[in-house]
């Protein structure tokens, strides 16, 4: 695979640069009279290197490094590491070499980096490391014009030196090289170990991992986490709720508890769902008697309007009307139904200790579950309007809030009270349109 070339165009950026790439050596130094010093890069790929051990056996170092000179006749290596390297590789003794003096420490930091840029990429850790040197050193300014990066290219770099070191071991190794993809992963690593090793092993295999499925997977572990956290508040409330139960019943001196009502009052879990499904079948009695779509709503076109004062006698509709309003109200029952054994089985996972994971897989294949013949029934092209309605939807409000404006509460509860009583046949709004 070619590589990708990260120019930073520091060539035509500056004079000093420019002898990073000086093919005309001033002499030939001996490379016992050169000290290396704090280089960008630190790591070596080996393979690479001996590539270029055999080059310049054969041939010889073909472009200069570049020194500077030092007061006491000795030299410091700025650029060209890796042919001193093969040269010391090879027994010779010395090496053709482009002298500068009197360059400021900063300088010679550009040079460095203008060589590794155009050469061998080194590692994100490697690079990382050196932007946090040279903010250390010469500040955010300097090191932006030393780098001729922006403020935030500098700013992601320095953020590497704060990564957990499993991070730090993915950049090291050269497995991840996309730092967008790194700051996600390091988010993961603080809120979830588990999950954050289960992307880690993936990294390593070689799978992609794109920054949006990245920022999508912190989300959705953030969002995982705080429903966990909901789920055991929940769950710890419905325990002490129980307690007092049992202490009130207990404090009935005297009164005696069937075999039947006692099963029923440890049955938390149960009763919870039995009051949800009280209040369903509450509402359903109270408007399939009493409460019928508005007359523009279409549902119902041949019903009229009960004489005044009328209070018990039913809509005069149709066998297949009443029919279809039968239909859709069982469908408002199923709908709620369906929530509810969705939040059972979230708690049930909970109490299972399940991972995300897990929790997640399951949610998924109950939303298949649910969702699926319900697509078919509509025909793909109605299935595909409607998910895109519901998707813009969903942009601008909560489903609780979409339900609200679908089926009114109706017995005063709040509007996000899943038990409230409501109208289970939506009227038509007049005028609408798809």
């Amino acid at each position: 695979m070619t590589k990708k070339n990260r120019s930073l165009g520091l060539q035509q950026y500056t004079g000093v640069v420019q002898g990073a790439t000086q093919r005309t050596p001033d002499a030939r130094i001996k490379v016992n009279l050169i000290d290396v010093e704090a280089q960008v890069r630190t790591q070596f790929d080996e393979q690479a290197q001996s590539e270029l051990d055999a080059s310049v056996k054969a041939q010889g170092v073909i472009q200069p490094v570049v020194l500077l000179a030092k007061p006491d006749g000795r030299y410091r290596l700025v650029a060209g590491e890796r042919r001193l390297r093969s040269t010391l590789n090879n027994g010779i003794d010395d090496i053709p070499a482009v002298i500068r003096s009197n360059l400021e420490p900063w300088e010679i930091r550009r040079i460095q980096v203008s060589e590794n840029a155009e050469r061998d990429d080194i590692t994100p850790h490697d690079e990382a490391r050196a932007v946090s040197e040279d903010v250390a050193n010469y500040g955010v300014p300097k090191t932006m014009e030393i780098w001729n990066r922006s403020e935030g290219w500098v700013s992601k770099r320095t953020s590497v030196s704060n990564y957990a070191e499993p991070l730090k071991q993915l950049l090291k190794d050269r497995v991840l090289r996309d730092l967008e993809v790194a700051g996600s992963l390091n988010q993961i690593y603080d809120l979830d170990k588990q999950e954050f090793a289960r992307l880690e092993k993936r990294v390593r295999e070689g799978l992609p991992l794109s920054r949006e499925e990245a920022r999508g997977k912190v989300q959705q572990v953030k969002e995982w986490l705080n429903e966990a956290k909901q789920r055991e508040e929940r769950r710890q409330s419905l325990g002490q709720q129980a307690g007092r139960n049992k202490g009130t019943s207990q404090a009935g001196a005297g009164q005696k508890t069937s075999p039947k009502d006692g099963a029923a009052s440890e049955r938390q879990p149960d009763t919870k769902s039995a009051a949800a499904v009280s209040s369903i079948d509450v509402t359903t009695t109270a408007t399939s008697h009493s409460t019928r779509p508005a007359p523009d709503a279409q549902v119902n076109p041949g019903a009229k309007e009960p004489a005044s004062g009328a209070t018990a006698a039913a809509p005069a509709i149709s066998n297949e009307q009443a029919l279809v309003l039968e239909q859709m109200v069982t469908l408002f029952q199923n709908g709620l139904a369906n929530r509810e054994l969705i939040k059972d089985v979230q708690d049930e996972l909970l109490e299972l200790g399940a991972d995300m994971n897990q929790t997640e897989w399951a949610m998924w294949s109950l939303y298949q579950t649910v969702a699926l013949p319900l697509l078919a029934a509509l025909g793909e092209t109605r299935a595909q309007r409607y998910l895109q309605r519901t998707i813009a939807d969903l942009r601008n409000a909560k489903p609780q809030a979409l339900w609200e404006a679908l089926h009114p509460a109706t017995d005063g509860k709040a509007s996000d009270d899943w038990t409230a009583a409501r109208t289970p046949v939506a009227p038509m709004p007049k005028g609408w349109r798809f």
